[in-house]
């Protein structure tokens, strides 16, 4: 075992991938059982699957593709067959077969996804005291998960300021081990109003600084949140929201500064959303509290100095 996690291993190939190396990522993924823990290699086996058939369609290897989500699909995995890199599969002899097992396991899987969160508490953390809440959404598809998110946006930086960290897990999916908030985001405030209301009775919890951040479709639905007054929010931090939200107008942003609720959004230099734009400016034109930054050298991902952003923007918030 060389890795301590699937983490650092994708890491490692990622370089070589983005040097279009296949042969050599290939050589490292199919020896991933050997460079991680029993556990790491089995929880994420969907994940290197996936990127196995990245390599796949990428050399236009369609039978190896082929065997490969049939191995995913005989241990239950929905896979994303909608994805056009997956097009050349299409005139596959094998693939209607597998195409259509793959619909009724993703059906499954969806019938059976519930709402799922994971709670971090502070070493301060006292239940005769009031502690201030951060939600922490994941985004939309592939990888996008409690287990992804915490990991890219971690809870250590807020959990020593004394909040208690939480990562809500939709019940969305759109295959397995990955969801989203954007498919249906009247069901998406329905579930973080109901993780908010159980919080408040396991947890004792300052309402009135709840603070919601999300990356990308997660951005999104906390910018959703908040203009929809689901629960009390007292400030966002949108990493990269999307554009859904063009249908915000004038007076729905009057009515969020005049709870006082305060916005930072941040995007990645390479991949900026003209809705931002139109967002800021409904900002400044009613005197919205917000803060705007860009994370230079990025486009749609997570800065590397993230808790650094994080605590910044949290005080922003948090300040009179």
């Amino acid at each position: 075992m060389n890795y301590k996690n699937f983490f650092e291993l994708e890491e490692y190939y990622s370089i070589p991938f983005s040097e279009k190396k296949y042969d050599e990522v290939l050589n490292i993924l199919l020896h991933a059982k050997e460079l991680l823990s029993k556990d790491e290699y089995e929880e994420n086996l969907f994940e290197l699957m996936i990127d196995e058939s990245r390599i796949y369609t990428r050399t236009n290897n369609s039978d190896s593709c082929i065997k490969l989500i049939k191995r995913a699909l005989e241990k239950g995995y929905s896979f994303p067959l909608d994805w056009s890199n997956f097009d050349l599969l299409r005139n596959h002899p094998e693939y209607e077969a597998l195409n259509n097992l793959n619909a009724k396991l993703l059906k499954q899987a969806k019938e059976n996804s519930k709402l799922e969160y994971e709670v971090h508490l502070p070493k301060s953390y006292d239940p005769t005291k009031k502690h201030p809440l951060f939600f922490c959404l994941h985004g939309d598809g592939f990888r996008c998960n409690i287990k992804n998110t915490s990991w890219c946006w971690k809870p250590d930086a807020l959990l020593e300021k004394g909040y208690i960290v939480v990562y809500p897990q939709s019940s969305q999916m759109y295959f397995h081990n990955s969801f989203g908030w954007l498919s249906d985001p009247e069901l998406s405030r329905k579930e973080l109003k109901y993780c908010y209301e159980q919080l408040l009775l396991d947890y004792s919890i300052d309402e009135t600084c709840v603070i919601i951040g999300g990356f990308s479709g997660g951005a999104t639905t906390c910018i959703d949140i908040a203009f929809e007054n689901t629960i009390p929010i007292r400030g966002v931090i949108g990493l990269c929201p999307a554009e859904y939200l063009k249908i915000i107008g004038l007076e729905d942003t009057k009515e969020l500064a005049e709870r006082k609720t305060k916005i930072v959004i941040l995007e990645g230099e390479q991949d900026t959303d003209p809705t931002v734009q139109h967002l800021l400016k409904l900002f400044k034109e009613v005197g919205l509290d917000h803060e705007y930054h860009i994370n230079k050298g990025i486009g749609h991902w997570y800065p590397e100095d993230l808790a650094e952003r994080t605590l910044k923007a949290v005080e922003f918030i948090t300040s009179n």
